[in-house]
């Protein structure tokens, strides 16, 4: 047997399914109903893949077919005092990274001048901006509809004249701008699930003479947090000695905390790792791990004492080109 669906029951079944979201919405004081999209984990972008199933009609974008504040998908999410607008329909949105918006807002110093190689619509640029009151923030970001979210929150925001937004990725684009010679303190590594594709740009970026702070974000197997810590700092060491081997002696590279931000999958887990790459450590660290301020320091901080990176660390599982994060295009 078989059932002809012809155009008079496709509408009429269009019409019931448009009531009871309607009344969905209703239920719950709603102005619009959406359907939750699945994320491309091979996607350079990261659409959402969100589609509005229905909208009320009093809505002021209901019958809107353009992009931008205009848009039926638009929405403004704020948080610690910070509006952050965008389309669900085209870009992606996690609240489980607020603890770390706060971190790094309350983390980057008055005057900093600060990179942000994956900015999104602006997750950690804006804390840096509002909260930590960074001098300058250069922004990069290659979804243009992220990009164009950006420029519209640092304009909402009051920030947009200590904010350039880059688009394209941060590793062509950073270099076409004649952007890494500006000496940054601090470099946001915000891509997941690795941002190791960008580290070396990242490196080359920091001050040439006083070094300074990358905050490296990546997905990673729980039981492997320090296996990836101490793998990261002897990479993030061959980097810096690869771009500058005439130095007389080797930066010192230390990873002074690990932050957890959320779980991401089972027994994995979305961490954040700020790492201090610089000729001298400052006197209350190597006051708080014990050290000399003649030795050179490779290695992490856990619990008061430094862990020093042995000559060749073994990858972890999350490494690109290692096994489960294998994809071409974050390399």
């Amino acid at each position: 047997h078989m059932i002809v669906i012809g155009k008079f029951q496709e509408e009429e079944e269009e019409k019931l399914m448009t009531q009871l979201w309607e009344k969905l919405a209703r239920s719950h004081d709603s102005h619009r109903v959406v359907r939750r999209g699945e994320i491309d984990p091979n996607s350079e972008v990261r659409e959402s893949g969100h589609s509005i199933l229905w909208i009320d009609d009093d809505d002021m974008h209901a019958t809107s077919s353009k992009n931008g504040a205009d848009s039926r998908g638009w929405m403004t999410i704020t948080e610690q005092g910070i509006k952050q607008s965008f389309d669900l329909t085209k870009v992606m949105f996690s609240r489980g990274n607020i603890s770390e918006k706060i971190r790094f807002g309350n983390t980057v110093q008055e005057n900093d001048l600060v990179l942000d190689m994956y900015a999104g619509i602006g997750y950690y640029t804006l804390p840096a901006l509002v909260h930590g009151k960074a001098r300058y923030v250069y922004c990069c970001e290659w979804n243009p509809h992220a990009a164009a979210f950006l420029k519209y929150n640092l304009k909402q925001n009051s920030v947009d004249d200590r904010a350039t937004v880059l688009e394209g990725d941060s590793r062509a684009t950073l270099l076409e701008n004649n952007i890494l010679d500006r000496d940054f303190d601090r470099v946001s590594l915000g891509l997941l699930p690795s941002s190791e594709g960008g580290w070396k740009t990242a490196v080359k970026a920091l001050s040439r003479n006083k070094g300074g702070w990358l905050h490296v974000h990546g997905n990673v197997p729980s039981h492997e947090r320090d296996e990836w810590t101490l793998w990261m700092c002897q990479k993030l060491s061959t980097i810096h000695s690869d771009l500058y081997p005439n130095l007389k002696k080797p930066y010192n590279i230390v990873c002074t905390h690990v932050e957890k931000v959320k779980s991401f999958a089972p027994r994995v887990v979305h961490l954040v790792a700020d790492i201090l790459i610089a000729p001298n450590i400052p006197d209350d660290l190597l006051s708080e791990i014990n050290c000399k301020e003649n030795e050179r320091l490779l290695g992490m901080v856990k619990n008061g004492k430094l862990i020093i990176c042995d000559d060749e660390v073994p990858p972890p599982s999350c490494a690109l080109g290692n096994g489960i994060l294998d994809q071409e295009w974050m390399m």
